[in-house]
């Protein structure tokens, strides 16, 4: 190879440096300005605890969360109560899946709340009205009177906000609404007085849906990417539950200790489907069942600490 013929290639090699480099260097050095900003790093650090339900696939929970807090969890020696005090205590206690009842006000708002019913009044150590037959009262009204004179009744706005700020949590509703016409509009309702709070929160709802043509009816509100079968409104037979709630995708199943079999759960298992059972207070029994093939259970009282 002559002298001009080197001359030429260090030249050429020279100039490719040159042009290449300043692309280089812009795509590099912004790339590790980023992974070493403060901001990423504490990013990096916060998602896989913060925010598990929207980075994570669906039902994935439960692989991980044995317990479902059942009314918010229990508080002092009261279940129930969808209070204040109890969800701040079941989360603070490590609980991340709550239930929660939900019943709707004579003014159209969402209340956590079993029912209007005289029985529920009894249960929250509220005073009976005179007037009958019971009505929804007003939200005002729901707000004002204390549960067992003590806990704070809450709003559906209310606890979205607390997930809004808590995205390591994931709710499951309780409407206790078969019929589905019923059911869509509770949920329309629900859908909308999470969008005035945070949108974000809808990603984390898991309705349970009580019969099977639930299922088209609150997809038709909103795409949820999860849901719950719940069992104790409807008499379908195993063979029934499995092939629905595989059909549809359902991940979870909820029954009541008298609907449990270790067939039953193992034929769900046999389709991917977990089945938690409801509701137990007993760390033995939650033990023995989940030996058994059971995934968890909705409780009142039981933390992660006592498992």
């Amino acid at each position: 190879m002559n002298k001009r013929a080197i001359s030429y290639g260090i030249v050429g090699f020279i100039l490719t440096t040159l042009l290449v480099s300043p692309f280089v260097f812009a795509q590099v050095l912004p790339l590790r300005a980023q992974e070493s900003s403060p901001a990423v790093s504490a990013k990096k650090a916060d998602s896989t605890r913060l925010e598990p339900a929207i980075e994570s696939t669906s039902y994935d929970w439960a692989e991980r969360e044995p317990l479902i807090a059942h009314a918010l969890g229990g508080i002092g020696e009261y279940i129930g109560t969808n209070s204040v005090e109890a969800l701040e205590n079941a989360y603070n206690k490590g609980l991340r899946i709550f239930e929660t009842d939900i019943a709707v006000t004579s003014d159209g708002q969402l209340a956590l709340r079993h029912d209007w019913e005289a029985g529920t009044y009894n249960v929250l150590g509220q005073k009976i009205p005179d007037s009958l037959p019971l009505t929804p009262m007003t939200l005002e009204q729901f707000k004002s009177i204390k549960i067992q004179q003590h806990y704070t009744p809450m709003t559906f706005k209310e606890l979205a906000a607390f997930m809004s700020e808590h995205p390591d949590m994931l709710l499951v509703t309780d409407t206790k609404e078969s019929n589905s016409a019923k059911a869509a509009d509770i949920f329309k309702r629900i859908v909308s007085e999470t969008r005035q709070v945070d949108e974000q929160v809808l990603r984390r709802l898991i309705p349970q849906l009580y019969k099977q043509d639930n299922f088209e009816a609150l997809s038709g509100v909103y795409p949820f990417k999860q849901y719950i079968y719940t069992l104790y409104m409807n008499g379908d037979s195993m063979k029934d539950v499995v092939d629905f709630a595989s059909a549809k995708g359902i991940g979870v199943v909820v029954m009541d200790e008298n609907r449990y079999t270790p067939e039953f759960v193992q034929s769900l298992k046999d389709k991917g489907i977990y089945t938690y059972i409801n509701t137990i207070n007993d760390v033995n029994r939650i033990h023995a069942l989940m030996k058994q093939g059971v995934q968890g259970v909705m409780t009142d009282f039981v933390v992660p600490a006592d498992l």
